[in-house]
């Protein structure tokens, strides 16, 4: 195992925090070398609300990591997420008077440069600039402008920022924690590289990552990024729903959600008697399933159906013909993708992350997509074979882009 081929991730996320540690072999393909895995209880809707408390739940998961792996981690690449990311498709364009030239690399990362300038804000920290496509002489769409004889470029970029402020925290309690954060990652683009096929984004996908306490949108059409949102909504939502329509604690609804939850109440074939014993209590709480699952399907038809309405008010709903991939945790909701399939009027699967060996048997479920996402998207700006993973502190998004176009065709 290289040492300059290794790359650790975290995913500090609300119901779980999840660091680890991915060697690429010579080929470029992922193995998972290291797993440590730990209940968060600082993250709330991707907002740091307790810094203690979520220093040491990445503590145990940094060292259960370490042990599995026999990796020394120091740094790593995180995840951002939340509802203070914003997205937005800009573009920009170069000329160079009447005489023509050869696109190089100087070019694009001055347009970069024009674009990042633009997006630039006070209350705001740049997380990615993802190129789209490229128009020459407002004529001919590239994807890789090098090498074209042109005297006009313009660029069309997704960009995705964060506020400031949660950016700092976020940043704060991954080095209390002794890590230093060498780049981070939106939680929907992570996702999406770990889970979308090619054709998916080709033909317009819409991948929906409900976590514990947010819900992530994302829109890619003609391989590319057009729409990033997050609504506050997640399972834990529907644990409180349980808990508060039956009088019991969360530790029981949320016992009660994962054993005996449906996403749908058709699909019951018999309404089971449920009985909790409450810590304390000696009364025994009996609980219908039917009522349990009315309770679960009423709030993801909420949550499917506020996706929708963010989709069709950003005039993007008619572009999804690759269907709908629903990830993360509550993908695991048994009769989900029904339910989904009956609002969006399409196609659903259940998107588990893909490409990459090691800890299968542990990492094969839709809560993983996030974590290895982080690895595939970062492995596709960087060439192992010439440059070390080890990058600035700070993202510098003119270097990243110079690795992206380099191996454009294959991030998305």
């Amino acid at each position: 195992m290289k040492k300059n081929n290794v790359l650790v991730s975290i995913d500090l996320g609300t119901s779980k925090t999840t660091v680890l540690v991915g060697d690429f072999d010579d080929t470029g393909e992922l193995n998972i070398v290291g797993l440590g895995n730990t209940e968060s209880n600082g993250i709330d809707k991707g907002i740091v609300v307790k810094p203690k408390d979520a220093i040491l739940g990445l503590k145990k998961s940094i060292y259960d990591a370490e042990t599995s792996s026999g990796v020394r981690i120091d740094s790593a690449i995180v995840n951002i997420g939340g509802q203070h990311l914003e997205s937005k498709n800009i573009s920009d364009f170069l000329t160079f008077g009447s005489n023509q030239k050869e696109i190089d690399e100087i070019d694009i990362l001055t347009l970069v440069d024009k674009v990042s300038e633009r997006v630039n804000q006070e209350q705001y920290k740049v997380i990615h600039i993802i190129p789209k496509k490229f128009i020459l002489d407002d004529e001919d769409e590239v994807i890789d402008p090098k090498g074209f004889i042109a005297s006009k470029i313009l660029g069309e970029f997704h960009v995705v920022l964060c506020k400031v402020n949660t950016y700092a925290n976020f940043k704060k309690v991954i080095e209390s924690a002794g890590i230093k954060v060498i780049d981070f990652v939106a939680n929907p683009i992570a996702s999406a590289a770990s889970t979308l096929y090619q054709e998916e984004k080709e033909m317009g996908v819409l991948l929906i990552d409900i976590g514990g306490g947010t819900t992530d949108i994302a829109v890619l059409k003609n391989g590319s990024f057009e729409f990033i949102k997050t609504i506050p909504v997640g399972g834990n939502r529907i644990t409180l729903d349980i808990a508060h329509r039956f009088r019991i604690s969360k530790s029981d609804a949320e016992e009660l959600k994962i054993d005996f939850g449906l996403a749908i109440v058709e699909a019951l074939t018999e309404n089971k008697i449920l009985e909790i014993n409450p810590i304390g209590s000696e009364e025994i709480i009996e609980i219908s399933q039917y009522e349990l699952v009315d309770t679960i399907e009423a709030r993801l038809e909420e949550i499917f159906n506020i996706v929708k309405q963010e989709v069709e008010a950003a005039n993007l709903l008619d572009k999804i013909n690759g269907g709908v991939v629903i990830t993360g945790g509550v993908a695991n909701t048994p009769y989900i993708k029904e339910l989904a399939a009956s609002i969006f009027n399409t196609d659903v699967r259940i998107g588990k992350p893909k490409d990459y060996r090691g800890f299968s048997d542990k990492l094969n479920y839709p809560e993983y997509s996030t974590p290895i996402g982080i690895m595939l998207f970062k492995k596709n700006n960087f060439n192992f074979e010439k440059k070390s993973v080890a990058i600035k502190e700070e993202s510098d998004i003119l270097s990243i882009l110079k690795n992206i176009l380099e191996k454009i065709k294959s991030i998305f």
